[in-house]
């Protein structure tokens, strides 16, 4: 009978060892800055990198680490050793916050490199205070008033016109709703080039439809005192003179089509009328002969008026334009 087919003539198996188990803790690089000799466990990154700390630092900044047991895996020197699915600039980002409190602060300068890495570590590891300081951070820049829309635009970095889409992965990725309205309304007013070129279908689908309904509502909300035939104060002075007026506004409007759905961020039609100051005498100033390219004072009044509560209107309905919830609905999911 040959001996190929006889199993005692098979050389015997070799036995495992410890050696030869995988071991994910066995090597790693030891990071430069995060490695305290006192430390009392080590973290190592999915690239291998070793950062040596203290476990009572971790447990005090974020819950996740207060409970280590069946999770930290001592080696051979009896140091804790834990395994981690994050990147190498992740925890160095974290471990730095953690270390250096000053190293992020809400309101000051910071990449959205960082703010990513922040604001992900923070949710997955339960750091409550550091992700609500990242919050708020970011609704500096996408807040929930029309007031404060643009007031912060100094705190994107690096300063790219596609920090919106940014901010609604972060904002979908880590459940962070109330700045997605803001966020998809930045993105609206990016060119339709860009988008496609730059954004996944389904966000993309919902962006374009946004701004198609922000065109609609710019005209039958924001505007509507100029569109609506109807609309001029009851007190008007001079009714054909303001007539002319409102339509050379309207003509001014027209000169754009394409960037009506901006109009959030750029100044109100009615800002460039200026102000008349009540204790003026204007016996003589609504003759024809005076101030012809002007509205009368009601009329620039209540055009001022019906136009701010207009833009508010139009904000308080911005997140049904991206399928969104209400805005008391996401204020509500924050706190």
């Amino acid at each position: 009978m040959s001996s190929q087919h006889d199993p005692s003539s098979r050389p015997p198996k070799r036995q495992k060892t410890s050696s030869d188990e995988p071991s994910n803790t066995s090597s790693f690089e030891r990071d430069a800055s995060f490695w305290f000799e006192d430390g009392s466990i080590i973290l190592i990154s999915n690239q291998r990198t070793g950062f040596r700390v203290h476990l009572g630092v971790l447990s005090l900044n974020a819950e996740f680490f207060r409970d280590m047991s069946g999770l930290a895996v001592p080696d051979a020197k009896g140091d804790t050793m834990i395994d981690l699915e994050d990147s190498t600039q992740d925890l160095t980002h974290f471990l730095h916050v953690l270390y250096t409190r000053s190293y992020f602060c809400a309101g000051t300068l910071t990449s959205y490199d960082t703010l990513e890495s922040l604001l992900r570590m923070s949710t997955k590891y339960l750091a409550q205070q550091l992700r609500s300081d990242v919050i708020k951070h970011l609704t500096m820049i996408y807040p929930s008033e029309l007031a404060d829309l643009g007031k912060h635009t100094d705190l994107i970095l690096p300063c790219s016109d596609l920090h919106s889409l940014r901010a609604i992965a972060m904002g979908r990725e880590h459940n962070v709703p109330i700045i997605l309205p803001a966020a998809y309304y930045y993105a609206s007013t990016l060119p339709t080039t860009e988008l496609v070129a730059n954004v996944k279908p389904d966000i993309l689908a919902m962006i374009l439809a946004g701004r198609e309904n922000i065109v609609v509502a710019a005209y039958n909300v924001a505007w509507s005192w100029l569109y609506l035939e109807s609309r001029g104060s009851t007190m008007c002075l001079h009714v054909k003179r303001c007539y002319r007026k409102r339509l050379g506004v309207i003509k001014e409007i027209a000169k754009s089509p394409g960037t009506v759905h901006c109009l959030l961020l750029d100044a109100m039609p009615h800002d460039g009328e200026g102000e008349r100051d009540d204790d003026v005498d204007f016996s003589g100033y609504y003759s024809d002969d005076l101030d012809e390219e002007s509205f009368c004072r009601p009329c620039l009044l209540d055009w001022c008026s019906d136009e701010d509560r207009s833009y508010k209107q139009l904000w308080y309905s911005l997140p049904s334009y991206f399928d969104l919830p209400e805005w008391e609905v996401l204020l509500k999911g924050q706190e």
